[in-house]
């Protein structure tokens, strides 16, 4: 009998044991909530009419609703709800503050708000008007098509043509053949076409021409004359090789030009060689006052080509800096609206035997015939390459093409410059018209 109480002893601890070690054992309840409220909301790409917001994502969080406010930061609207941590809003206004904040929610509630934001559209964007391309044109035989075909063929993106037609002697008499198809379909297209007069880069005809007042009226009622005749909208003046001492006289027959062109509806334009200053006594651009010639002209064609040309050395037919300085020097006797950037569209391939002028196209088949790779000069902004031809002799050529171009255009732009002048239209490739719609958003 006095082993029963030592038997319930036992058994009570035994019991004790196993309710503590069960306590002990259990798994912890847990204890559900809602989430917490995101962080590091922020807004990035916005336009004028949409924004992106983003945040960390929360833990334990199903989705999350977007409220937005304008103009400040009271009177929220819920404008969506989404599952992921970033939320793009469009059909915004443009130039308008919006604010929002973000809330994550679960089965058990909704987080409090996220820190409030803002983010302002942009204003509306107008389009810059796009820039102007004239194309030179030539017709220099009876069937000469390659101008006219390629304007038919880029019509969309040319302004102006000016055709390589009239040739002055120094009495101001002017000769040459008229490019009827071309004019027609100019005239037709909403092309404005110009009549280019040239003097055969003859110093001594324009000296002739110029110094006379009598010849200089003489030439004048010619171009008027040719211009009525055959539906021209003006005149391009490509008189080169002027002497420097003729400089006074070239602005005075600009001028008297412009005065009996202009009250007829008539567009006057030049061609003038490219400097990078003004010396009065230069040979080549010391008659060309571009200021005065810009007060009676409504375009001027700065000939941004042939920095290195046939006869000289070898290197890039229009380097980027050269252009560049050219632009700077202009910028400042000519407004920008009247200025023209001459590009070209060919390539000089220089020798011992001499120099050979190739279009774009040319240059490039020139290129894969002798199995060499077009270089880039990252200095010029130009390619070129050279070769050994079959009778062992050495060639380099330079050229433009429409890389080469891009650069050139985006000076134009960043320069606000009216626009381009093409010589020539026929040389030109499908990448130089790309560049072109590209650029100047045509």
């Amino acid at each position: 009998m006095k082993r029963k109480p030592y038997f319930y002893s036992l058994l009570l601890a035994l019991a004790f044991i196993v309710f503590s070690t069960n306590i002990v054992m259990a798994k912890p309840r847990i204890t559900s909530k809602v989430s917490s409220a995101p962080t590091g909301l922020t807004a990035s790409g916005i336009t004028t009419s949409e924004t992106t917001l983003s945040w960390t994502a929360v833990s334990g969080a199903t989705g999350y609703k977007i409220f937005r406010a304008t103009p400040n930061d009271s009177n929220y609207v819920q404008v969506a709800t989404v599952s992921t941590n970033s939320f793009k809003n469009t059909g915004l206004s443009a130039a308008t503050t919006y604010w929002y904040f973000v809330r994550a929610y679960n089965s058990y509630g909704t987080s409090a708000d996220s820190t409030h934001i803002k983010a302002a559209t942009s204003s509306v964007i107008v389009q810059a008007p796009t820039k102007l391309v004239l194309g030179y044109a030539v017709y220099y035989y009876s069937g000469d098509s390659s101008s006219y075909n390629s304007m038919v063929n880029n019509s969309t993106l040319i302004n102006e043509i000016a055709t390589d037609t009239y040739t002055t002697d120094g009495l101001g008499n002017i000769t040459g053949l008229v490019p009827t198809s071309q004019l027609s379909y100019a005239n037709s297209n909403n092309i404005k076409s110009l009549a280019m007069l040239t003097n055969n880069f003859d110093g001594s005809i324009a000296k002739t021409l110029l110094e006379s007042p009598t010849n200089r009226q003489n030439l004048i009622a010619n171009i008027t004359a040719a211009l009525k005749t055959n539906g021209y909208k003006g005149v391009n003046v490509d008189l080169e090789g002027v002497y420097y001492y003729d400089r006074s006289y070239y602005s005075t027959f600009i001028s008297e030009l412009y005065n009996a062109l202009k009250p007829q509806g008539f567009m006057v334009t030049a061609a003038v060689p490219a400097k990078t200053y003004d010396s009065t006594t230069d040979g080549w651009s010391g008659a060309f006052d571009y200021a005065k010639i810009a007060s009676y002209a409504d375009q001027l064609v700065l000939m941004t080509y042939d920095e290195h040309y046939p006869g000289g050395a070898p290197g890039p037919i229009a380097s980027i800096g050269w252009v560049q300085n050219v632009i700077n020097y202009a910028v400042t006797v000519v407004p920008k609206e009247k200025i023209l950037l001459g590009t070209a569209a060919y390539g000089y391939d220089w020798s011992s035997n001499g120099t050979k002028a190739y279009s774009i196209s040319q240059c490039n088949n020139l290129a894969a015939t002798y199995g060499v790779q077009i270089q880039w000069d990252p200095v010029s902004q130009c390619p070129y390459f050279s070769y050994t031809d079959n009778s062992s002799i050495q060639h380099t050529v330079w050229f433009e093409n429409g890389t080469s171009l891009a650069y050139k255009l985006d000076l134009v732009n960043n320069s606000n410059l009216s626009g381009i002048a093409i010589w020539r239209l026929g040389l030109e490739d499908s990448n130089y018209w790309a560049t072109i719609k590209t650029k100047f958003n045509k």
